[in-house]
């Protein structure tokens, strides 16, 4: 895989290569290709590096050889003119013993040569560290009175420095300095290849390790990384599927609701049909005694029969209203008038508040537009929210104090946004107000067991959210409730 990258690097133009080498790297794990950008970053990393160092650490390091050599033929020369070896009877065998000894202490200067001047002025070879073959030259050397040096190549191709170092007597002047002879040094740079091959091999090893321990220690973390994804995954599954079976269950609760709203309905629709049918019986019996009765005055007879064709109008309408409420609800939004829905709602109820002698107050805006929405959802919300009213009111009690049901519709604007808002007022027993933050939670009710399910209000609130409106609650312990519905409106929506 390094190899393929590498080609891929040095070979743009080669696609076929590159779209092998992308489609293998696609199908690697997270891991393997950590790994693959690690190999593929540190090594020409540390590669670059390493040439870098090489070339700044060469020069300096060939310098350094060439310091050392200057400074052994200075010693040299300085332990000549001391102790005056040149003019003693054995001078060149003193002076390679001493040559061997400093040999032996600095293995890169390979040779050294001793060359004192003559009484003609040229400079004669006394002592050396390499016995030369017959008829093989010694090295050229030349007078100098400042150390000189320069770089040769051996017969192996390996750079030397050659150094020429002054044998001088010295004087109190510069001009009374004598040079007596020259110190050739040969320093070989070959160790300056073997330090840095060395430091290739420690750069090589300090790369391959890094790669391992990282690839040890991102293992590891990705271990737990991946892990911890997992988990994490688990857990949002677990959340969804819980999410889906609570969607379920509010599904559920709100057919449930509607069945005991539609309980509540037929209760109130047998009530109120009974109630003209007994009217429609009462007036049947006495018209059939007034038919049998022959000096029973004929207007009483029709004033009979108009009272069971009121009736029996009665009847139809309040058979026909709980028909539209019952039916299959629509569930395409549409323009309504929420006027109208009150309305209707209100003439559901509307019995109910004539049985137990509520006084009805309504204030609607009639000018106020349509509002895009499901009808028969703000139908529920408006019917829940009249229920809880009389509830509300019947367990106060008939006749303790003025009750009175009160709906108004308007629009108003506020933050920016205009609200179509319908409010209903009852004077009923009131919220107490630490229960006011818990009325809207799912189960939570005021009611006594088994007069109430908890969940009236809270479908009434998810509904309202559904069209983006809000629903909120103000009350007055054993006084009064007031509850909002808003809903976004746009005139001519």
């Amino acid at each position: 895989m390094l190899l393929e990258l590498i080609d891929f690097l040095l070979f743009p133009d080669a696609l076929e290569g590159v779209n092998v080498f992308m489609f293998r790297t696609a199908k690697l794990d997270i891991q393997s290709k950590i790994v693959l950008v690690l190999v593929a970053v540190i090594l020409p990393t540390y590669l670059i590096v390493t040439v870098i160092q090489n070339k700044l650490t060469h020069p300096l390091l060939e310098q350094d050889l060439k310091q050392l050599g200057t400074s052994t033929g200075e010693a040299l020369a300085a332990q000549i003119v001391s102790n005056r070896l040149i003019y003693a009877p054995n001078a060149a065998k003193e002076i390679e013993r001493d040559i061997l000894n400093r040999l032996y202490y600095q293995p890169s200067v390979i040779r050294m040569d001793v060359f004192i001047g003559d009484a003609s002025g040229n400079l004669k070879l006394i002592a050396s560290s390499v016995e030369d073959e017959p008829n093989v030259a010694p090295p050229s050397v030349f007078w100098t009175d400042q150390a000189m040096s320069e770089l040769v190549s051996s017969e192996e191709g390996t750079p030397n420095w050659k150094i020429i170092v002054p044998i001088k007597q010295g004087g109190k002047t510069k001009k009374s300095t004598k040079v007596l002879g020259v110190v050739h040094v040969l320093v070989s740079t070959r160790s300056v290849d073997r330090v840095l091959g060395t430091f290739w091999k420690v750069t090589g090893l300090a790369a391959c390790v890094n790669v391992v321990l990282l690839i040890f220690i991102l293992n590891y973390f990705l271990r737990k990384t991946i892990l911890n994804e997992k988990l994490l995954r688990q857990a949002e599954n677990q959340n969804l599927q819980l999410s889906e079976q609570l969607h379920e269950a509010q599904r559920q609760t709100m057919n449930i609701e509607k069945l005991a709203v539609m309980g509540e309905l037929t209760a109130n629709f047998a009530h109120e049909i009974g109630t003209p049918l007994n009217a429609i019986g009462g007036h049947l019996q006495l018209l059939k005694e007034e038919l049998g009765d022959s000096e029973a005055p004929v207007p009483r007879r029709a004033e009979r029969i108009e009272i069971i064709s009121g009736e029996l109008t009665r009847i139809e309408q309040i058979v026909k209203g709980f028909l539209q409420t019952t039916s299959k609800p629509t569930s395409q939004r549409q323009l309504v008038d929420l006027n109208s829905l009150v309305d209707k709602a209100v003439g559901i109820v509307k019995p109910r508040l004539d049985r137990n002698g509520v006084e009805y107050l309504s204030s609607l805006d009639r000018t106020m537009g349509p509002v895009r929405v499901v009808p028969t959802d703000i139908e529920q919300i408006l019917l829940n929210l009249a229920n809880n009213a009389m509830d509300s009111m019947q367990s106060k009690g008939l006749g303790v104090g003025r009750l009175s049901l009160e709906v108004t519709s308007r629009t108003r604007r506020e933050a920016g946004e205009e609200w179509a808002e319908i409010c209903i007022t009852d004077t009923g027993m009131g919220i107490k107000k630490a229960d006011l933050k818990n009325v809207l939670k799912p189960f939570f009710t005021t009611k006594r067991p088994g007069e109430g399910t908890g969940l009236g209000l809270t479908i009434c609130h998810q509904l309202a959210s559904k069209y983006g409106g809000v629903l909120t609650i103000n009350s007055k312990e054993g006084a009064w409730t007031e509850v909002k519905l808003r809903i976004p409106y746009r005139a001519n929506t």
